[in-house]
């Protein structure tokens, strides 16, 4: 599943009048791929529908209407898309004290290079997507917002598809070091992305 400039409406007026609508609908869709680790660290595992909605609210927000900026957004955001052999995933470092922010990047510096998929044992480690504007050769600082990429063989994601073997998403840093198994509806969702195409 995929989505093109033609999912994304520029009639704001239009848009603003179902908006509530659209987030009600994508609360339980994004709940559901969302797996906290530990106290700060939460992951969204990207969709079409998630990705959709996140570049028509941008649309909206920024009032974009040119046909090459609405593309613009569509391409950047469709780099996270997940495959038949790969899962994305947004990482938000959640901070309540706003003012702590600095000391805790100083302090978590280097974690998006160390988090990975655990796969009956078998570690994926997550692949950084860097920004469209960024240096993808170069290493990135480490900001409250990351995305990645899981790349799998056909053996972990055949193990990813089998309930029966455990899947956990570890963060293994020295200052932060914590895993949280994926169940249930997540691990539902997640097994749903991998029976894409391509």
């Amino acid at each position: 599943m995929t989505f093109t400039i033609a999912d994304i409406t520029t009639d704001h007026q239009s848009y603003s009048a179902r908006r509530s609508q659209a987030r009600a609908r994508m609360i339980p869709i994004r709940a559901e791929r969302r797996v906290r680790v530990g106290d700060i660290l939460v992951f969204e595992f990207e969709n079409a529908e998630t990705l959709r909605y996140q570049v028509q609210e941008m649309v909206y927000t920024e009032r974009l209407s040119a046909p090459g900026e609405v593309a613009h957004e569509v391409d950047a955001y469709s780099r996270l898309l997940p495959s038949s052999h790969a899962l994305t995933a947004t990482m938000f470092i959640e901070l309540d004290q706003l003012d702590a922010v600095r000391d805790e990047l100083v302090r978590l510096s280097g974690v998006q290079s160390r988090i990975s998929l655990e796969i009956g044992g078998v570690r994926v480690p997550a692949v950084e997507i860097p920004g469209v504007d960024e240096d993808p050769d170069a290493p990135s600082e480490t900001v409250s917002v990351h995305m990645f990429r899981f790349p799998l063989t056909d053996e972990t994601r055949d193990a990813f598809r089998d309930p029966e073997v455990p899947v956990e998403l570890v963060v293994d840093h020295p200052a932060y070091s914590d895993g949280t198994p994926v169940t249930g509806a997540t691990r539902r969702s997640l097994i749903a992305d991998l029976a894409l195409p391509g």
